[in-house]
């Protein structure tokens, strides 16, 4: 290992450090407080968080701690990192980042004129049943460690003068690494849990047969034939007790990277800087002058600069590959943000920069550059994502489909067609087959094609793989690495293939009453816009796109969803992905289909079902349709499936009157109270039968006239299509004898005026109100 710097060097950057502090004692950014004038409440802990960061530490070369409330670092003893690497990610990216999860990494990029990353933070929100929160590091061979795990901040691969010394300069790459690693595994007379910086010559030597030792103090890490080197401190970790994975629910809880540049007197010294706060009124501090020194050359067309640009956070497995695994019901949404001198939102990139992973899932992500700096915010959950990348769409269902852009359609049509197409080199296609004879104007997807490059895929049925053109054989969690560089991956029922330019394809097969295939397609941020039925008109989740470039407004009427648009997608016989797989009719559906072409005693039992999962409530009429016709595991596919930009079906039809109910006649009383502190409202709506028979099942439906949104609602199934809502009775509610009365609520979101709705119609039947 390489011990620190010389005591003298050491010695003259503690007294720069120390001048520094004093500087600012004198500025008055360095206080002390009590705890009796600053409680611990959570308004004062965040306010101690931001503070302490940019306090200054004593030194520019150690390990040091601070308590809440004092603003104020105090130098300890640094102790070993662990002795097994957090490895880095140098095996082709088609083939590294399948497996696990959804089989991808995401990181952060700054805007392309931005500057470069000086600061990263990783922070957590929305942490859903945090008590319930495990997690345990399973290594690639050998025993689980039980409650461990890493956070690790990573940067990109950076172009560094020490690099020169290596046999193939023009390929070795430095990397950085500002680690958390926290196990309950005691050390003798230590804390279990180390915090610190490490150093990485990547592909130093990329021929191991040549011998060539890494620099003095780096140890090498052999990697598929390559040979990195690993820069292990001595004494440059701050130790910590062990932190309980809930932890990351607590608002403080964070970890920061950060790169500066001091200047005292004549000397300008680079530090990096890694900093943990625990969330409940505790922090630690490691930080060393710079080992890797990124040269100053101008970036090559079309790629990053030398320096850091990328970020990726998450919670990591401990060490060599290993996977953080968590529990069932695990789900929370990670923020990393990040300052690079610009105001605007940074960007998604699909890449993976540690070996290291977890059993999560992503969503797709969302960026923001809003205070306190801009930052990207991605959900990940144990739960399946079919809606998982930077730039990500579905085809699920009966069919549903969910554009790049947010466009949320339901699409009938039976035979083959483009679902996406990219540039010249990426397109996906789908064959959806009909549900006749029971259901004729439905339809699923039965098989899946893909194009990455000149590498043509198909999954037949959702069973049989056809890698250009033969028959192959992968048996579940099994990888195939093509020639072309196209990866593919098979865990039980779902295939996953990804290109070099980490374009992804999931197809998952589902047996429920009738087999179908989920389609999921994760691109590349750098990758070129979609056409199909997945794309938008210049992205634009108004606008669908025929294959002539007709601009269509969303909603279709049903003539030009399936006589135009549908239409100009279709692919022939002879230009088909899928002319291996079993043949299907091909035709347009004759009607739409809704949900309550269904019998009662069929959409009931799915409509209470969906009830239970809560869902956005855009997806509750298709959880009911699918889990109707196609079983329970349907409805797995809506869980967690964030709200789509624009609805693009049409408003359905009223539903035909209660077949046992008659004509009823109905009265309707409807108050609404306005949160006086948002743009939220609750709305109460009572049904009163004042006919002379008994109603068996209602429907209720009614039109807001400004814009409202309904966002939950109770003791009724509510669901909206753009302006109309309709509201079904639940099994308890049903039944309204004559003179009868019930009642439902829900949560909505208002402009300035919050008008009543109009239109109020129970089972067809007009209501007073």
């Amino acid at each position: 290992m390489l011990r620190l710097l010389p005591r003298k060097r050491r010695a003259r950057l503690g007294l720069i450090g120390a001048t520094i502090a004093a500087v600012l004692l004198t500025m008055g950014v360095v206080h002390t407080a009590s705890k009796a004038e600053h409680p611990a409440i959570q308004e004062n802990l965040l306010d101690w968080n931001a503070q302490i960061v940019e306090a200054p530490r004593p030194s520019l070369d150690g390990c040091f701690n601070a308590t809440y409330p004092k603003v104020e670092w105090r130098e300890t003893a640094c102790v070993d990192s662990p002795a097994i690497p957090m490895s880095p990610n140098r095996v082709p990216a088609a083939r590294r980042d399948i497996g696990g999860g959804t089989g991808m990494g995401i990181v952060t990029e700054r805007p392309a004129d931005a500057g470069d990353i000086t600061r990263a933070t990783g922070t957590f929100e929305d942490v859903k049943d945090k008590d319930l929160l495990t997690v345990n590091s399973s290594p690639t061979s050998g025993p689980v460690m039980a409650n461990s795990y890493t956070l690790q901040l990573n940067t990109n691969r950076l172009k560094v003068k020490e690099c020169d010394s290596s046999p193939t300069p023009g390929l070795c790459e430095g990397w950085k690494q500002f680690i958390f690693a926290n196990t309950p595994q005691t050390v003798p007379n230590e804390l279990p849990s180390r915090l610190y910086i490490d150093y990485w010559l990547l592909a130093y030597n990329p021929d191991a047969s040549q011998g060539k030792p890494c620099p003095t103090d780096w140890t090498e890490v052999p990697d598929d034939g390559e040979v990195h080197c690993w820069l292990r401190r001595e004494r440059a970790a701050g130790p910590l007790p062990y932190i309980p994975i809930r932890n990351i629910a607590l608002p403080g809880f964070k970890l920061e990277a950060e790169t500066q540049t001091q200047t005292v007197g004549a000397e300008t010294v680079v530090v990096d800087m890694v900093t943990f706060n625990d969330g409940n009124q505790n922090a630690v501090s490691t930080s060393s002058p710079e080992v890797l020194h990124v040269l100053d050359v101008p970036p090559q067309p079309g790629q990053a600069g030398p320096g850091w640009t990328q970020v990726e956070f998450n919670v990591f497995g401990f060490g060599n590959g290993s996977t953080a695994v968590f529990n069932k019901e695990a789900d929370f949404n990670l923020r990393t943000t990040i300052v690079d001198g610009s105001p605007k939102a940074p960007e998604c990139k699909q890449v993976g920069y540690s070996k290291e992973r977890n059993n999560l899932n992503f969503a797709k992500p969302s960026a923001t550059p809003t205070s306190p700096a801009p930052a990207l915010i991605i959900n990940q959950a144990a739960k399946n994502q079919e809606l998982a990348g930077c730039k990500a769409a579905v085809a699920v269902g009966d069919t549903h489909q969910y554009t790049f852009a947010g466009t949320y359609y339901d699409f009938q049509a039976t035979g083959d067609f483009v679902e996406a197409r990219a540039g010249t080199t990426f397109e996906v296609q789908t064959r959806k087959k009909s549900g006749a004879p029971t259901r004729p104007n439905a339809s699923v997807n039965q098989s899946v094609g893909v194009r990455m490059g000149n590498t043509r895929l198909a999954v037949c049925s959702g069973t049989r793989l056809v890698v250009n053109g033969v028959d192959t054989t992968l048996p579940s969690g099994e990888s195939l690495l093509l020639s072309t560089g196209v990866a593919i991956h098979r865990v039980g029922n779902v295939y996953t293939f990804r290109d070099p330019s980490g374009n992804l394809v999931r197809s998952t097969a589902i047996a429920g009453t009738v087999p179908y295939v989920n389609l999921g397609i994760s691109l590349d941020s750098a990758t070129p816009a979609v056409r199909g039925l997945l794309g938008n008109h210049n992205g634009d989740p108004h606008f669908l796109e025929a294959s002539n470039g007709d601009a269509l407004r969303v909603p279709l009427s049903f003539a030009d969803l399936y006589g135009v648009f549908g239409n100009s997608w279709r692919v022939s016989h002879t230009t088909s992905l899928l002319r291996f797989c079993d043949a299907v009719d091909v035709g347009n559906p004759a009607a739409p289909f809704y949900s309550h072409h269904l019998p009662a005693n069929v959409l009931q039992p799915a409509r209470e079902y969906c009830a239970t999962l809560g869902l956005e409530p855009m997806w509750n009429v298709s959880c009911e349709l699918d889990v109707a016709v196609l079983g329970r595991q349907a409805a797995d596919v809506f869980v967690g499936l964030p709200k789509a930009a624009v609805d693009g079906n049409p408003a359905p039809p009223s539903p035909s009157p209660s077949p046992t109910g008659g004509n009823s006649a109905c009265r309707i009383a409807y108050t609404a109270h306005s949160n006086p502190t948002s743009a939220g409202f609750t709305g109460n709506v009572t049904i009163t039968n004042t006919g002379n028979t008994p109603v068996h099942g209602w429907t209720l439906t009614f039109s807001f006239t400004n814009g409202q949104r309904i966002t939950s609602s109770w003791n009724a199934g509510v669901t909206q299509s753009n302006a109309l809502v309709t509201a079904r009775n639940l099994s308890h509610n049903g039944t309204l004898v004559p003179g009868a009365a019930t009642s439902f609520g829900f949560l909505g979101n208002s402009g300035i005026s919050n008008p009543p709705p109009v239109g109020w119609t129970l089972n067809g039947t007009p209501c007073t109100t």
